[in-house]
């Protein structure tokens, strides 16, 4: 959290837009329906919460009002027009009231002397970062996590508790036997910039070439990223999903909670997988499959009346 409290006008040179109303300090932050004196919140339908808006407005909040609405008066409370509220405010929230990564390395942690940790990183309680791990700037890897051999995680990423990132995936083969084996898993895993790993998430080391995940992709808790796979830029899974082995996801694709890939699949950019979806073919480029297998959306009905 910034030790220094903001006013309307800060934020509103932050976002480097129109202060409308009192500069008032802002001392906390509500929904929109709670926020009262000093409170920063923001709507983004106006129309929908006209009643709690005006009510805050009254009481003396801040609030982040969409850009091209018809703003109402601010009576004794300030009105910030933005393009998109929830994202300002969000924002606004994680520079002034969110707490900072603190850099260090818990007491309780243990960090491979072969391992690099960035200065400016936090290395939490009970985490343990194996041999070749290099975590960058800024990073945070909360408590209980264990960190392979060779990892790399990029600045500024977040790895919530109890996740484990480059142990090895499961890949079986046959001996001469036909006893099973597990096959070595020497590829490592690659994370990139502004990541977020969930917690009680895995994603397991590729075979030979390492398992990727792109900057700023977002992975939620109790999720399972296998051998070998690929996940672009922007991309969102959900709590719950299972990529198996060798899929790609390409950039900005979004993963629905409990929803599975088999293994070698693509899913396209910008593609939607939803939720309890199982896909088993390849996914174009943009397009939203659901059900089980998982199949393309049924054309909307036609709003021309019958003839």
């Amino acid at each position: 959290m910034s030790s220094v409290s903001p006013t309307a006008r800060t934020i509103a040179t932050d976002f480097q837009t129109a202060l409308i109303g009192a500069d008032l300090a802002i001392l906390s932050l509500a929904p929109i329906s709670e926020a009262g004196h000093g409170a920063l919140t923001f709507v983004s339908d106006i129309d929908r919460y006209s009643e709690a808006l005006s009510a805050a407005l009254a009481s003396g909040a801040v609030v982040f009002v969409p850009l091209a609405g018809p703003a109402p008066r601010p009576a004794a409370g300030a009105l910030l027009p933005v393009e998109n509220p929830r994202a300002a405010f969000a924002q606004a929230s994680a520079a002034y009231f969110a707490p900072k990564v603190i850099p260090g390395i818990a007491e309780t942690a243990r960090v491979h002397p072969g391992a690099s940790v960035d200065a400016s990183a936090h290395i939490g309680e009970f985490t343990v970062v194996r041999e070749g791990a290099v975590i960058g700037a800024g990073s945070e890897v909360r408590d209980h996590v264990v960190i392979g051999r060779n990892v790399v995680i990029g600045a500024n990423a977040l790895i919530k508790s109890h996740a484990v990132i480059g142990e090895e995936g499961f890949g079986m083969e046959k001996d001469a036997d036909g006893n099973n084996f597990r096959i070595p898993h020497l590829g490592s895993v690659v994370i990139g910039d502004h990541v977020e790993v969930g917690g009680f998430t895995t994603v397991c080391s590729g075979t030979i070439k390492p398992t990727v995940v792109g900057d700023y992709t977002k992975i939620d808790d109790h999720v399972h990223i296998a051998h070998n796979c690929t996940l672009g830029r922007n991309v969102i899974v959900t709590a719950c999903a299972e990529v198996s082995g060798s899929v790609v996801l390409e950039d900005e694709v979004w993963l629905g909670p409990n929803s599975s890939i088999i293994q070698g699949v693509t899913l396209g950019r910008g593609s939607l997988l939803g939720i309890g979806a199982v896909a088993l073919k390849t996914v174009p480029e943009g397009e939203v499959r659901v059900g089980n297998p998982a199949k393309p959306l049924p054309p909307k009905p036609s709003q021309t009346p019958a003839q």
